[in-house]
């Protein structure tokens, strides 16, 4: 007897089956059984349900051998009964990843890979979501292979979430933050998952050396601390052993703690849906997957194959990874249907075999990546039918050469090679600090969309006897209809659909199957190639598929440069292109000038095969004499802080020098004793010296063989910030700007306003939050951007893009006939009406164009044109809940007023009065000439001083300058200078408020021609530059440094580069905020190296646009991604309360260090919660 089918839900249900005749059905007893993928028919039974139907049948058409029909493709039809084919799971290859999760603010490179290789040339929508809302989104093209290397710069500090917009791709999660690197890697050398524990072995280095010791070993979930802390020990060989439950969702990491030094490794895989197994195969013993090793498991594809219990199926399948699968029975079959899917090409090939002895085994090929082998047979005249999957293994044989050490700074060559030398393979290369871990890679993503499918194959198969008749089906659940009839007889049924040849029986195990025509579907290869690309005997080896043409290779390389006499440049991703690879490409790399170990990784991908590759080599970054310095960023003047300096030399000794801002410090070795200045030291000492704000310099120099290695790292107080920001002024006649009064670092003449107002709506449209406010700022900036670029088809697409996904953004927020709420509520915001900021939003919504004066602009394309009206319906309607008039009837502020003088149906003197209100408005103090606030505005409770006045005179100054009136240019431009003397690093004003004002004041500069030295008359502006008099179009062509410029005729337009410190402690509190230190839940005064921590930051009540901004001393750290985050902010989002865990990693005991923390309010620049300077002491 077979061994019986496992309980299956609802097993007399099939939504599929469409009796249209029930007697006829009746009729066939039991010579129908219906599986899961297959229909197993009695002939003797279904001739005489044929001569019973009064449908129409080719009663010679029938055999008298069983049947065993296949569900998956066409609609089968028997008498009496129809049954639609059931979809095959098909699975969807798509990875979105990172080269690392943790990136440098200011300085780093954000390079994202989606790789799709069935989806070539596709268009993708990448979404990026910052703290919990949306920042970004951008359209972007896959190329020939399937691939896109997404580049981002500059983005802010934040946590972040990368998705692919209505696409089943994981998200890709980094962080951007201030961080420090010290002198330690964690690899993972082994790791096998048995139920929920995880057990894994770490090989533990400090420069290349074994570390040896005690560590403590923590796991993290999605960044929080899961469990407690347990400690390890290091062997001579720096290997550890551990185990850790893994209970959650995941993923998750751990993180290595070596006093003062850590370090983290990604545990890939660990999420829940990845590491539980999926059942593959059940014949003849279980066979188990999982993206975790498990004991005595295989690897194939990042996937690990293990052993179940063995059962007593009448199929053995032997190996579940090959190029072929050996499907051997147990018992003689009278008839066997092999179906082999290929989920990713959607395609599938059928054979039939009839009569195959026991033991006889059949060999079937495996098509690429993986395949899904199905069986239905008759086994002693009963219906069984079965599954597995079967992975296909790598055939690139991909290689990766490089040197096994080199020189910091040097150009070293990588060797790509591959097996196919007659077809192009894009290879993804990353050469990375080897510390800064990536949370997955494209193979893992791969690997999870393959488990993903094989659990829909896992749900919708079985293994076993099948016992469900389809007379037992039909009255219980099937859709049943008796006999219908049309005007000319019965409703016709068709044909039976297995009309065919006799096939052959199988002689013997050498002999070639004979395959069985299916019908209303071409017959496919088992790799579903269409049959006709090879003969009609299945090959014991399946053929190769043919090559294509490839476009011409292109390798990416890093630019060259000179080795610096100081180390000062240290980037952790110093590579990271697609590659194109025709059996062989070099690559050459400049490393950085970091001492540390680089991780080479390169993942190969035919899109043509589907065929993936991923490996990893290392290559470490040496020198004869060599000193790493490790210090914190942030050092208060007079904690007592101490550095730490790694050194190195070939002739064993060295002499080491210190210092800071050019003055010599002390120095003393790991155990406190002091090191005479001048004197050598032994090679591999660790020194310490202190540390204070300003540059620190270090010098290593072998007194034996000479050499020296310099190395130098920037420290600042906490919560003192520096800042590079480029700012517009402009000068009329007889006004003069020096570098050396404004502080500048350079100064630049420009020829026209075009460069600075593309980075203000650059700036504006990369604003960080989004609520309803912000969003139609930023909505508003694009559209900006977007018609000012009509004539750059590309720019203009790609704002095209960009501008329906924060316009269905702004109609998740529109409550009709009740305003707008403040966030959508798909992100947790309430469904009610917003009374503070929305009313804003109306009104930047209303400075929006009509469709009809967008067209008279330009604007062409249906979609834009159809969102400006409804923006603009939503925008009054909304207006009339919140008793907003367009145009204002009366002038309140100077909002108002611009509103009036840019209206179409407001009269000549209607606008004369706004622009008179406005000149009234300005004040002159210090200088500057600006729209003073009072606590009488309606704008100050809800923006405070800074950010109304702000916007108030932007808006001023854009009033004056569009009523085209030259007495008031010299005004309007002062107001001008002010405000965008107070834009940011980002380019922008301090919130959307302002930056909505100030995209309206460029945007009127820009109109009128100011600055423009394509207008007419602006071609003899002259301006006295050093001193010297000349033409303007002479001064844009100087190449040295610009000291002075002086305006002599017309207008001119300077962009001054100046660092600015931000000084928290100038900083006055306005909220009540509290900030403690916990462990366990108590609040600790005192802490210990190694403690773990958890930093809370509380305010009182929570107002919208509340953010934390942290500032860690060396004592304290935010472990995440391989280093310690030492400046980082977090939203609040609408808690009063945020906690974050830390831990303690400073090395001075008995010391006391400061470090701040500040809450600041996004739309309020001078509502800020500073508590003052904090203090930790280190027992």
């Amino acid at each position: 007897m077979l061994p019986p089918m496992p309980p299956m839900p609802s097993p007399m249900y099939d939504s599929r089956i469409n009796i249209k005749e029930w007697d006829t059905v009746q009729k066939l007893g039991d010579g129908v059984f219906v599986g899961n993928w297959f229909v197993f028919v009695n002939t003797t039974s279904m001739m005489a349900a044929q001569l019973s139907s009064q449908s129409a049948f080719d009663t010679g058409t029938f055999l008298l051998e069983p049947r065993v029909l296949f569900r998956g493709k066409g609609k089968l039809t028997l008498p009496g009964v129809e049954i639609e084919p059931t979809p095959l799971p098909a699975c969807k290859l798509l990875s979105l990843t990172s080269d690392k999760s943790l990136y440098r603010c200011n300085r780093d490179t954000v390079r994202l890979l989606i790789a799709a290789p069935t989806q070539a040339k596709a268009r993708k929508t990448l979404r990026l979501m910052l703290n919990g809302s949306n920042y970004a989104e951008y359209p972007l093209d896959l190329d020939a292979y399937g691939l896109c290397l997404w580049s981002m710069r500059d983005l802010p500090e934040g946590e972040y979430v990368a998705m692919l917009v209505d696409e089943d791709a994981d998200e890709c999660r980094f962080e951007v933050a201030e961080y420090r690197l010290v002198p330690l890697n964690a690899e993972l050398v082994e790791r096998q998952l048995s139920g929920q524990t995880l057990r894994y072995t770490l090989a533990i280095t400090t420069f290349n050396q074994p570390y040896v010791g005690a560590v403590e070993i923590e796991l993290q979930e999605r960044g929080q601390r899961v469990g407690e802390r347990v400690t390890l020990r290091c062997g001579r060989d720096g290997q550890c052993r551990g185990a850790a439950k893994l209970t959650g969702a995941g993923p998750y990491t751990l993180n290595v703690i070596a006093g003062e030094r850590t370090a983290t490794v990604a545990l890939k895989g660990s999420e829940q849906q990845r590491r539980e197994t999926v059942t593959i195969s059940e014949l003849g013993e279980a066979r188990l997957l999982s993206l975790l090793p498990m004991p005595q498991s295989n690897e194939c594809r990042g996937m690990y194959i293990s052993r179940g219990s063995a059962n007593t199926q009448p199929f053995i399948a032997r190996r579940m990874v090959g190029q072929e699968i050996e499907i051997t029975p147990r018992v003689n079959v009278d008839f066997l249907h092999v179906v082999v899917v290929n989920p990713v090409r959607g395609t599938s090939g059928e054979k039939v075999y009839q009569q195959v002895k026991a033991e006889q085994g059949i060999r079937i090929p495996v098509p690429p990546p993986y395949g899904v082998i199905l069986l239905g047979a008759f086994i002693n005249g009963e219906p069984w039918e079965g599954w597995c999957a079967v992975l296909r293994p790598q055939e690139l044989q991909l290689q990766c050469e490089a040197p096994k050490e080199a020189k910091p700074g040097s150009r070293i060559t990588i060797t790509l090679k591959t097996a196919a030398k007659d077809r192009t393979i894009p290879v993804q290369l990353i050469v990375k600090d080897q510390r800064l871990i990536a949370a997955s890679d494209p193979q893992t993503e791969f690997a999870a969309a393959i488990k993903n499918n094989m659990s829909e194959w896992q749900q919708l198969s079985r293994t076993g006897k099948v016992e469900r008749k389809l007379t037992e089906i039909a009255p219980f659940g099937v859709r049943y209809r008796t006999r219908l009839t049309t005007a000319s007889g019965p409703y016709p049924t068709g044909p039976f659909p297995v009309a065919a040849p006799t096939a052959m029986s199988m002689p013997a195990p050498t002999g070639a199957p004979t395959s069985m025509p299916v019908t209303s579907a071409p017959q496919q290869r088992f790799d579903g190639v269409p049959q006709g690309a090879y003969a009609t005997a299945m090959p014991r080896t399946p053929g190769m598929l043919a090559p294509t043409a490839s476009p011409t290779s292109v390798m990416q390389t890093a630019p060259t440069a000179e080795l610096a006499k100081v180390r000062l440049s240290f980037p952790e991703v110093v590579h990271n292109s697609i590659v194109h690879v025709r059996g062989q490409e070099q690559v050459e790399v400049t490393l950085g000038d970091g001492m540390t170990t680089y991780t080479v990784e390169a993942f190969a991908l035919s899109s043509e095969t589907l065929d993936w590759q991923r490996i990893e080599t290392s290559i470490l970054a040496t020198q004869p004499v060599y000193g790493e310095l490790t210090v914190s960023p942030f050092v208060f003047p007079g904690d007592t802080v101490m550095g730490r300096l790694d050194m190195g030399a070939i002739s064993g000794s060295a002499i080491v020098e210190v210092q800071h801002d050019g003055e010599p410090l002390p120095l003393f070795d790991e155990y406190g004793a002091s090191i005479e200045p001048g004197m050598p030291i032994p090679s591999s000492t660790i020194v310490r010296f202190p540390v204070r704000p300003g540059t620190i310099t270090s010098m290593v120099r072998d007194g034996r063989r000479g050499g020296v290695d310099v190395s130098e790292r920037y420290v600042t107080a906490p919560g003192r910030l520096r800042h590079i920001v480029r700012r517009l002024h402009l000068l009329t006649p007889g006004q003069v700007v020096s570098r050396q009064d404004l502080g500048a670092k350079e100064m630049r003449l420009v020829p026209a306003l075009d460069q600075p107002f593309k980075l203000f709506i650059e700036g504006a449209v990369s604003y960080p939050h989004g609520c309803i406010e912000q969003s139609s700022t930023k909505l508003l900036a694009m559209y900006v951007g977007y018609v000012s670029n009509l004539q750059n088809e590309a720019v203009a697409n790609e704002y095209a893009v960009t501008l329906p996904v924060w316009y269905q953004r702004i109609k998740s927020m529109y409550l009709p006939h009740s305003g707008f709420c403040m966030y959508p509520p798909s992100e947790g915001g309430r469904r009610e009406p917003d009374t503070h900021y929305a009313p804003l939003a109306v009104k930047h919504l209303i400075n929006l164009p009509t469709s009809q004066a967008a067209q008279h602009a330009g604007v062409t394309q249906p979609s834009v044109l159809a969102m400006l009206d409804d923006l603009r319906a939503m925008a009054n309607d909304a207006a009339t809940y919140y008793n907003i008039s367009y145009p204002p009837k009366q002038v309140n502020d100077c909002h108002d007023a611009y509103q009036v003088v840019i209206a179409d149906t407001t009269s000549r003197e209607q606008k004369a009065e706004a622009v008179a209100y406005v000149r009234t408005r300005f004040s002159q103090r210090d200088g500057k000439t600006f729209v003073q606030m009072t606590t009488q505005d309606a704008l100050f409770p809800w923006l405070g001083y800074d950010v109304a006045s702000r916007a108030e005179t932007a808006y001023a100054a854009a009033s004056l300058l569009l009523a085209k009136d030259s007495a008031d240019v010299a005004l309007a431009l002062a107001a001008t200078n002010y405000v965008t003397g107070q834009t940011n690093a980002s380019g922008r004003l301090y919130s959307t408020v302002d930056t909505a004002a100030g995209l309206a004041l460029m945007n009127a500069l820009r109109e009128v021609g100011i600055a423009d030295d394509t207008s007419s008359g602006n071609s003899n502006v002259r301006v006295a530059l050093n001193g010297q008099e000349m033409l303007l179009s002479e001064a844009l062509t100087y190449q040295g440094e610009v000291e002075s410029v002086t305006c002599l005729q017309g207008v001119v337009a300077v962009q001054v580069t100046s660092e600015i410190i931000e000084d928290w402690s100038t900083f006055k509190g306005q909220v009540a905020v509290e900030v403690r230190l916990e462990k366990d839940g108590e609040i600790q005064q005192h802490v210990t190296v190694g403690d773990a921590l958890d930093l809370v930051i509380q305010v009182r009540h929570y107002e919208p646009g509340l953010i934390a901004h942290v500032c860690l001393p060396d004592a304290l750290s935010r472990i995440v991604g391989g280093g310690q985050v030492k400046h980082f902010t977090l939203d609040f989002h609408e808690q009063n309360t945020l906690r974050v865990p830390l831990a303690v990693t400073g090395s001075a005991k008995g010391t006391t260090q400061h470090w701040a923390v500040i809450v600041r309010n996004m739309f309020k620049q001078e509502q800020i919660g500073n508590p003052g300077l904090l203090e930790v002491e280190i027992a």
